[in-house]
């Protein structure tokens, strides 16, 4: 690289996730190319240590430098002639902010539609003082290569008079910053049980968020620098296994008013319609209904079907247009029950009253299928592999690869709250620039003790700039309840009823079980038997060493506490005879038996008994 030439840098992501996990030493570091095919890392069996605790996910930050033009001129790293120094800032402030009922941009809450407008208030409402359920340890400073200690913690910082500790820095042996998030503990202050999905009071988790921050000296003479964001998350569940929505998808979208570059002019079938058929076809391996309708052997098989989809001949014409009509509008203007994706919304109710009962894609992902559906795209799928490391990639693309797959792992709804990020994230005001958070550099206001969508929204608001824990202050407190609350098929869950889901990508449903596979795999039993293992309405209910469903407090503080044993899928080859897919996703390292075994399948297999509405208790 011509040093002479830069004028600026970037990190990249602009958006990085960290993931908790309960392993003391194990980590791997997050995707950075796309189409994240969910290998473990090498060096470990699967997704957990030796001890059987899930591995951190560690986000890893570069700096890409650009010269006057824009043109990317390559990765920068400390040297002879480079010095950098990175800063983050991380904090947690779920104690301190606001309940969450629903999503503050949608009609049900915020009157548009003729509805009273809805306005919530303080969590931990009697705390007079608010500083205290602010967990802040303020910024961490880190330079050079291979460097850690324990300085570079993110340590000290209190929530109810507790330290809870919020991750650490690192560097690795190219000078990169390698962000480690914490381990997961969750716990209650006054030692009550959980009883919601996201608002329990007097409780503390470890999720956090923040700013990256890069100082950057070339000859010594500052460069600027764009910042970035490293949002913690829970664990991922089902590793390579991507969501029809993914938040790349949300950001992409609510950024691209600052940089509309960022939006195809004419779609590539590889790039931009593809990934959304093979996603359906791979959430077979979380839920059994997306299986029986997109999975093996289905006759919407669609990731089967691609060489045809991708076709934008009149040939295919008709098959284009009639797989087009089966999505959902994301106009939400009618009730449309069956159609793609088979995935509740943001405003999902029993009985549905609202058309956000179910999830729509983005509005950008269907103008995208509406110029597939007409011939309008590069047909330009070969069926060849994509890279799998980023050196692969040209150094002009590299950038755009390591922000895509950091986000196309998140999910990007339902909003209830979410996963990873919540419904702010689609909100354009948010950013500065295409997938950049807006900083605030000051205190952020004091908006009383209720907060409702005009001032959520206005200038001035909470979307107006982010700082230290902004973005992970809208999610459940603590993680765990939501994240074992949000299943599926909320209206007869018996056996044989999957769907709609939630976010099985993140949180499975229906699972192939390791003793499932090992049935499958064996080319010796006879066909009829492995393909009982196989097939769809067999799957195991994935929670199911927590307790029965029924018993939804139960669920959900045995979760709190046994988040780290539950099983992962995992990506393994499948049987070598052609009978069955040749890749399999298979849960694996369960670690917990479920309680009362034999009381719990006679439950399973029962007429369920009828749910309380599940906006009571979410």
């Amino acid at each position: 690289m011509d040093l002479t030439k830069v004028k600026y840098c970037k990190i990249h992501p602009a958006i990085g996730i960290a993931r908790v996990g309960g392993s003391e030493t194990g980590y791997f570091i997050g995707p950075e190319v796309p189409n994240y095919d969910g290998a473990p890392p090498p060096d470990y069996d699967g997704w957990k240590d030796k001890d059987g605790q899930i591995l951190r996910q560690v986000a890893r930050f570069r700096i890409y430098a650009y010269d006057n033009s824009g043109n990317v001129l390559g990765e920068l790293n400390p040297g002879d002639s480079v010095d950098i120094t990175w800063r983050v800032h991380v904090a947690n402030r779920k104690a301190e902010w606001y309940d969450f009922d629903a999503a503050m941009d949608i009609p049900a809450f915020d009157g548009s539609q003729g509805t009273p407008p809805q306005q919530s208030g303080q969590r931990n409402a009697t705390v007079s003082d608010r500083s205290t359920l602010i967990n802040d340890p303020g910024s961490r400073e880190i330079a050079g290569k291979n460097t850690q200690g324990p300085q570079y913690a993110f340590t000290g910082g209190k929530v109810f008079g507790i330290e809870v500790p919020l991750g650490e820095l690192r560097t690795d042996d190219a000078g990169r910053l390698l962000f480690f998030g914490a381990r997961g503990h969750s716990a209650s202050s006054t030692n009550e049980p959980a009883d919601t999905f996201a608002n329990n009071d007097g409780w503390y988790d470890d999720i956090s968020d923040g700013p990256v921050e890069a100082t950057v000296t070339i000859d010594g003479s500052a460069v600027s620098v764009e910042h970035a964001w490293v949002v913690v998350a829970p664990p991922d569940y089902a590793p390579g296994v991507i969501a029809v929505v993914t938040m790349y998808d949300v950001i992409a979208e609510a950024s691209s008013h600052v940089d509309p570059s960022i939006k195809p002019r004419v779609p590539s079938f590889t790039k931009h319609v593809a990934p959304i058929f093979i996603r359906l076809a791979q959430n077979q391996w979380v839920n059994g209904g997306f299986g029986k309708l997109f999975g093996f052997g289905a006759p919407l098989a669609l990731d089967r079907m691609l060489p045809t989809l991708g076709d934008n001949s009149d040939f295919a014409r008709p098959l284009r247009q009639q797989l087009f009509a089966k999505f959902r509008h994301p106009d939400y203007a009618t009730m449309e029950p069956d159609a793609i994706p088979p995935v509740y919304g943001d405003s999902m109710d029993l009985p549905a009253t609202d058309p956000r009962q179910w999830y729509a894609v983005t509005r950008w992902q269907y103008d995208i299928l509406r110029a597939w559906a007409a011939g309008n795209f590069t047909a330009d799928w070969t069926g060849a592999a994509t890279p799998k490391t980023l050196e692969e990639y040209p150094v002009a693309e590299q950038p755009w690869a390591l922000d895509y797959s950091a986000l196309e792992n998140t999910i990007g709804g339902p909003f209830h709250p979410g996963c990873e990020m919540t419904w702010p994230m689609r909100q354009p005001i948010l950013y500065e620039a295409a997938l950049r958070l807006k900083l605030r550099r000051g205190p952020e206001p004091d908006y009383g003790p209720y907060l409702n969508t005009r001032i959520c929204l206005g200038p001035g608001g909470p979307l107006d700039g982010s700082g230290p824990g902004d973005v992970s202050k809208w999610m459940a407190v603590p993680w765990q309840t939501d994240t074992s609350s949000c299943l599926y098929a909320y209206v007869g869950w018996q056996d044989g009823v999957f769907l709609p889901t939630f976010w099985p990508v993140r949180v499975p449903n229906n699972v192939l079980t390791d003793e499932q596979y090992g049935i499958v795999n064996d080319t010796d039993k006879p066909y009829h038997e492995r393909y009982e293992a196989f097939k769809f309405d067999n799957r195991r209910y994935w929670l199911r060493a927590m307790g029965p469903r029924s018993n939804y407090k139960m669920v959900i503080n045995n979760f709190v506490k046994d988040w780290n044993e539950v099983g992962v899928v995992t990506r393994t080859a499948g049987p070598t005879d052609g009978k069955f897919p040749p890749t399999m996703f298979v849960e694996m390292g369960m670690n917990v038996e479920p309680p009362k075994t034999k009381m719990l399948k006679a439950v399973e297999e029962a007429e369920p008994p009828v749910l309380p509405n599940p906006r009571d208790y979410r």
